[in-house]
């Protein structure tokens, strides 16, 4: 009779042993596959390929600045435009209680892009390239006549003329 009780227990742990080697052995197999294939090189692929589903574009933004300008009757303010970021959106607000003329030029070659464009006192402007420009740094000058500038610009600078709308 006793060995009817250690048979039982040692075929219950027999059986539990056998149900729990099984599914170690399936995730075993299974683990190795889900991390080969986890592995993702869609984030080390250049621009504009395809990997599996995955398309990767490039950002068109290129640069965007933000600051302000003012305390004298003329004031300036600097930003860059990278290589093949050429179009680019101005939004100047003045805060000054009289109109302020801004200039938008290029430091290398001093070609201007905007001349002499006021701005209305206590209001705001979008400037927006009509052509790509120059890459490379830029001046923003403004004057208020004898009147204290106080403005402050947003831009971006983009690869495409739809970015600068």
């Amino acid at each position: 009779m006793k060995k009817k009780h250690f048979i039982a227990p040692a075929l219950a742990l027999g059986l539990i042993g056998g149900a729990i080697a099984v599914p170690s052995a399936i995730f075993a197999d299974s683990d190795a596959a889900v991390t080969d294939s986890a592995t993702s090189t869609a984030a080390t692929q250049d621009a504009g390929t395809t990997t599996s589903d995955h398309v990767i574009t490039p950002q068109s933004l290129g640069n965007s600045f933000n600051f302000t300008s003012g305390g004298s009757a003329t004031s300036s303010g600097t930003f860059e435009v990278p290589k093949g970021f050429g179009y680019v959106k101005l939004r100047i607000r003045n805060y000054a209680n009289a109109p302020v003329d801004f200039t938008v030029e290029h430091n290398d070659s001093g070609k201007a892009y905007v001349d002499g464009q006021t701005i209305s006192k206590n209001s705001e402007t979008i400037w927006r390239s009509s052509d790509a420009m120059r890459s490379g740094r830029y001046t923003i000058q403004f004057r208020g006549g004898s009147n204290k500038v106080n403005v402050e610009v947003w831009g971006v600078a983009g690869s495409l003329p739809s970015d600068a709308k």
